[in-house]
């Protein structure tokens, strides 16, 4: 017997947008550190908000490739960083 999931929020959201999981994390990586960029965040806050979503994506996401994810995010916010100043 299977149930039926009309709100299937992962499959929805997820899949549908970016097509796995890998790619929507490293996407969603790369719009937080554009935003924390353009709204001029300090680093301090950025850090703790990436820190928030390596804890939350750590069940998608494997060791290392999560370590890339999160290196590219910040160095993405502070290349715009200095653009955006």
């Amino acid at each position: 017997m299977s149930i039926n999931n009309p709100l299937g929020l992962e499959d929805l959201i997820i899949n549908t947008i970016a097509g796995s999981t890998v790619v929507f994390s490293f996407l969603i990586v790369i719009l937080i550190s554009v935003m924390a960029a353009k709204f001029q965040m300090s680093k301090t806050s950025f850090l703790v908000i990436l820190a928030l979503f390596t804890v939350m994506f750590s069940v998608y996401l494997q060791g290392m490739f999560i370590l890339a994810v999160v290196l590219a995010g910040y160095f993405v916010f502070v290349g715009l960083g200095k653009v955006f100043n």
